[in-house]
């Protein structure tokens, strides 16, 4: 019999399993310039991360550099939109769940860092998966901070 998971355990993207999967990729780490947490190259089919970020860094970072091996390479006029997708689709993968998003803000006390901390997420991604809710999650999470937890 398999033992019982917590709510939402299921559901927890796992990224550095999901890179794992992909048996044909390398995973470097190296010192990178100042800003750059990643980067993938499809010529060498590896992936690189930079020293020295933190667990929801690495996490966040390695999703990020995971959905551009899935996406293929871009052309050069193309990179910011991808970037923004990506950003963009790791924050919803990273942070899937609506409820636990107000949870985690609802205790922080609206700290985002602190927030982000509870999440396994960095600061910018959550600022991502917030600045990108639909109309029904933001009225939900309006509705959900205004009352408290239901």
């Amino acid at each position: 019999m398999r033992p019982r998971e917590p709510p939402g355990a299921s559901r927890v993207h796992d990224p550095w399993r999901r890179f794992a999967e992909l048996t044909d990729w390398t995973l470097r780490w190296a010192e990178l310039p100042p800003g750059v947490m990643g980067s993938t190259c499809h010529r060498t089919r590896t992936v690189t991360l930079a020293l020295g970020m933190s667990q929801a860094e690495r996490r966040c970072t390695i999703a990020h550099e995971t959905k551009h091996v899935e996406r293929g390479p871009v052309a050069a006029q193309e990179t910011r939109r991808e970037e923004l997708l990506i950003d963009r689709a790791v924050a919803r993968l990273l942070i899937p769940d609506t409820g636990e998003l107000v949870d985690a803000l609802s205790w922080a006390g609206g700290h985002l860092e602190t927030a982000a901390d509870a999440l396994w997420v960095d600061d910018y991604l959550l600022q991502v998966r917030l600045g990108a809710l639909t109309d029904a999650e933001r009225g939900y999470a309006r509705r959900r901070l205004a009352y408290g937890p239901s």
